[in-house]
């Protein structure tokens, strides 16, 4: 279980490493800079190379990325340039809040109605209910999160007037309904569609022909024998949804004014800022990266069979 759990954390090193160097050379050789995005605006040629020397601008590319992955090997993601009163991590931080707090509820109720709608396809397989949730699994999925948000925001903010169509006053009810089914909705088919999968699947085995030649009820031998082994499989697909949407959505963000990192990783690409960028993209890629990982090692701890893959490879 060592080794794997080693093999495993160098993969992600990896990964994150290359990720880091990607970003951070694409960030540096697009044409323009900060000095052109109304950052501190400087109007003369020195002022620009006294702002390249403030941030360490004047440095070849490869010295500027060897002090930056110093830096952020202890999660010092530098000084952003649109808010120099705070460092990267701080602002990530202070941020980072609204996204998970919408991000979250948002991931929840798509795992949980996608779950619920898939074992219910599963169970009434071939008929029409099967049929139905099988249409609407597949023609939600195709919706944008942003589409589904003018829908909402016109039909029960706009027309109904049952909720803000916007703004952050705090998190409470109204405020949080339209976001967080907006951002979820889309998602609960893709949920359904992959329970619907493994449920199925689940239901072929020997031992649930044999629950149910014991007499045993549909419900208790879903509960029991089909839902607890098709968890394996559904585990590793909806961990990483989590993180993915905490982290925030930019459209989700930008229509209902939520003060989110969505809304600042685009004026931080707008701005050229680039540590707000590489500290954004890296705390993302870092939040999934260690999701993936914590999902390969419950998957293990739960399925002995794939250490022995694993190890027999």
């Amino acid at each position: 279980m060592i080794s794997y759990t080693l093999r495993r954390f160098g993969g992600i090193f990896m990964v994150l490493l290359l990720l880091s160097m990607f970003t951070f050379i694409l960030s540096r050789t697009v044409p323009g800079g900060p000095w052109m995005q109304g950052v501190e605006i400087p109007q003369s040629p020195e002022q620009i190379e006294a702002f390249k020397a403030k941030y360490g601008l004047d440095k070849p590319l490869w010295q500027q990325y060897l002090v930056w992955l110093r830096n952020a090997l202890t999660l010092d993601f530098g000084i952003p340039f649109t808010a120099p009163e705070l460092t990267v991590t701080q602002l990530i931080f202070k941020q980072l809040p609204y996204s998970a707090l919408v991000g979250g509820l948002a991931a929840t109720l798509a795992v949980l109605l996608g779950i619920a709608l898939g074992m219910i396809a599963a169970a009434k397989q071939n008929t029409w209910i099967d049929n139905l949730i099988t249409i609407y699994a597949v023609g939600i999925s195709t919706i944008p999160s942003f589409v589904m948000a003018f829908v909402l925001v016109y039909f029960f903010a706009a027309k109904l007037r049952w909720f803000p169509a916007g703004g952050w006053s705090g998190a409470n009810l109204k405020i949080l309904t339209l976001p967080v089914v907006a951002y979820a909705l889309p998602s609960t088919g893709g949920v359904a569609r992959w329970t619907r999968q493994c449920v199925v699947e689940a239901m072929s085995a020997d031992y649930v022909r044999t629950a149910y030649a014991k007499g045993l009820r549909q419900a208790g031998v879903m509960s029991r024998h089909v839902l607890r082994n098709a968890l394996i499989p559904m585990i590793t697909n909806f961990l990483p949804m989590f993180p993915g949407m905490m982290t925030g959505s930019i459209f989700i963000e930008r229509t209902f004014g939520i003060p989110g990192l969505g809304q600042y990783f685009v004026m931080s690409s707008t701005n050229r800022d680039y540590p707000l960028v590489l500290g954004i993209t890296m705390f993302w890629a870092i939040l999934i990266a260690l999701t993936y990982f914590l999902t390969d090692i419950l998957y293990g701890i739960i399925d002995p069979r794939v250490r022995l893959v694993e190890k027999a490879s």
